[in-house]
């Protein structure tokens, strides 16, 4: 009987073991995971639960009735130290665990501050439903909250906040907020959210050190003012966790290196998810993707390699954000395009068309699920736009083929 080990407890351990279960797997399956809870559901943490619009028993990736059958087992509060690859054995809490095959599913660690004062309590970091359990504690109404970061996670935190009726001051070090991943006209719009939602928003200036005794009281920014908080969130980036993979010798640059069918480089040892970089045919260049969807496309992928499935077609990158009334969607990458075109100015509603060349490369939806849909397709497709359509909202984007 086969015994597949997965290590790390997020959504590539739940997708591959739902999977399995529902395939029926004759193997064994054990999850080792370092965290005190069953895999949950991560990107709502810093949206519906915060805000306390989720119980935790909504949060579950994995149904109970899994759990329940003697072929899956997990382990909680187990930390992998070790990889043997001759033996095919890790070491998980000082015990000794055979494998067949292994999936690494790391995942990231959030990049911390580690600057004076860092120690204090009031200072949260979210990737955990435990880390996500203390944060919904501390948002009080009429209480201030710093929060260091404008991408993503600290945005999707200060809505929250804000719909919690605390003080929130967002601290980003770049020149605008969202700046890695939307265009210049997106991060202004979404600055134009928060402010009308009441967040004040400082670009171009960084932290210092936190002050206080031992709780933290207040925030020093480079430019030497001092802002009081109650709480603060720092909110950074993520580095991809590694360190198990280097120390078996896995190929690693950036992430875990894996091929098309997410194997590493070793034919035993699969990886997926945010930890694991990928060669992109679509994009022609290695990528490492923090994003469910291609987390969940890596699961399809490793579960098809364990039960002789045909591997599926590589997929376009999507990802989603909901800030406020406002839901983002975004279709495709958008780092090297040459033109933007604005579909409509509603505020509440409109999408940015990402071109290179005059082909479709990416596409920013504020509520335009429609948009999104169609883009993805086109994307894939690389189809050319015509342009003086597509600025016109009122033409359905799958008509503004060039």
């Amino acid at each position: 009987m086969q015994h597949l080990v997965i290590v790390g407890g997020g959504h590539l351990a739940a997708a591959l073991i739902t999977g399995l279960y529902r395939q029926g797997f004759d193997g064994r399956v054990t999850l080792l995971s370092a965290e005190d809870s069953l895999p949950c559901n991560r990107p709502v943490l810093s949206k519906e639960y915060l805000k306390g619009e989720l119980t935790e028993e909504g949060l579950a990736l994995v149904a109970q009735h899994v759990w329940d059958d003697p072929r899956f087992t997990c382990q909680l509060n187990t930390r992998v130290s070790e990889i043997d690859r001759q033996q095919k054995t890790v070491v998980a809490n000082g015990h000794l665990i055979p494998y067949d095959q292994l999936v690494l599913a790391t995942g990231t660690t959030p990049r911390r501050l580690d600057i004076p004062g860092h120690e204090l309590t009031g200072i949260h970091y979210l990737k955990t439903l435990s880390d996500a359990r203390q944060l919904r504690g501390a948002l009080q109404p009429g209480k201030r909250l710093a929060v260091i970061g404008g991408g993503f996670i600290g945005l999707e935190i200060a809505a929250a906040a804000r719909q919690s009726s605390m003080d929130v001051t967002v601290l980003e070090a770049g020149e605008r907020i969202l700046g890695r991943v939307v265009a210049p006209e997106v991060s202004d719009c979404f600055m134009q959210l928060h402010q009308n939602h009441g967040v004040d928003i400082r670009t171009g200036v960084g932290v210092e050190n936190f002050m206080g005794q031992q709780a933290i009281e207040a925030v020093r920014l480079t430019n030497g003012e001092v802002l009081a908080a109650d709480q603060v969130v720092v909110g950074i980036g993520v580095v991809p966790e590694v360190s198990l993979a280097q120390q078996a010798g896995l190929e690693c640059d950036n992430g875990i290196v894996i091929d098309q069918c997410c194997r590493t480089s070793d034919p035993a040892i699969l990886a997926g998810g945010d930890c694991a970089v990928q060669f992109s045919p679509l994009y022609n260049r290695n990528l490492r993707l923090e994003s469910v969807q291609n987390t969940s496309a890596h699961a399809q992928t490793i579960l098809a390699q364990l039960t002789g499935q045909p591997i599926p077609e590589p997929a376009v990158p999507w990802f989603w954000s909901t800030q406020y009334e406002a839901r983002l969607q975004i279709a495709g990458l958008n780092p090297d395009y040459d033109q933007l075109i604005a579909r409509g100015q509603d505020t509440q509603a409109r999408s940015w068309l990402y071109l290179k060349q005059g082909r479709l490369v990416a596409c920013d939806a504020i509520n335009r699920p429609a948009d999104f849909l169609q883009a993805k397709k086109m994307i894939m497709t690389e189809t050319q736009i015509d342009i003086p359509k597509a600025e016109d909202i009122n033409i359905p984007l799958s008509q503004c083929i060039a």
